[in-house]
């Protein structure tokens, strides 16, 4: 039965939004990390893959980002909230850019739900819609040893099945392109693994 309701809170973008966004703390370290990121490039043209609610659209100017999501209902949701935002929906591994490049392409938390191959190939697509010079700042929550109760209900709640350690992540992501930094911090009850890798 709570594995049903988790089902049913997770496809509601409303209430996963909400459920997430509290326990979260309104994603405060995460929104500093990211800012911090966009003002090292300036003011970088976005590319947000599985960008969800569009909870991070606001940290960038609407006419240089491009959010993209598997879910119709979360992308009409972050529409909703984001007006002037653009948003596709898609599934990464087919989704055509028609050309477009960007300076900063965000992957922030969908690695977790996917396996391995499935992550690699999601990873690779969305690498490869960085111009040269890019970036690429893949966001994972962490897998770390006694996590509290508060951390490991909202991972539940999240339904990632695929939350891996921090040199699990180093090993998948550099498998596909170069890290340069990587860091673990914490955003609200949750610990996450950030890690900027520049496209040569």
């Amino acid at each position: 039965m709570a594995h049903g309701l988790l089902d049913r809170v997770a496809q509601n973008p409303f209430w996963f939004h909400w459920l997430r966004k509290l326990p979260e703390l309104n994603y405060r370290e995460t929104k500093s990390r990211i800012a911090a990121v966009r003002d090292r490039l300036g003011e970088p043209h976005v590319l947000d893959v599985g960008c969800g609610t569009g909870e991070f659209a606001h940290l960038f100017d609407p006419r240089s980002y491009l959010g993209v999501d598997v879910s119709d209902a979360y992308v009409r949701f972050a529409e909703r909230r984001n007006p002037w935002h653009r948003f596709e929906c898609s599934d990464m591994r087919v989704w055509e850019s028609a050309g477009r490049t960007f300076s900063l392409v965000l992957v922030n938390g969908i690695l977790h739900h996917l396996d391995d191959a499935t992550a690699r190939e999601v990873l690779g697509r969305a690498a490869a819609c960085g111009a040269p010079g890019s970036t690429v700042l893949v966001i994972e929550e962490v897998e770390l040893p006694n996590a509290g109760l508060g951390t490991r209900l909202v991972h539940r709640m999240d339904e990632g099945e695929h939350i891996r350690s921090a040199d699990e992540w180093r090993r998948l992501v550099g498998g596909v392109i170069p890290i340069a930094e990587s860091s673990t911090y914490v955003s609200g009850l949750c610990p996450y693994f950030l890690l900027v890798c520049p496209k040569r």
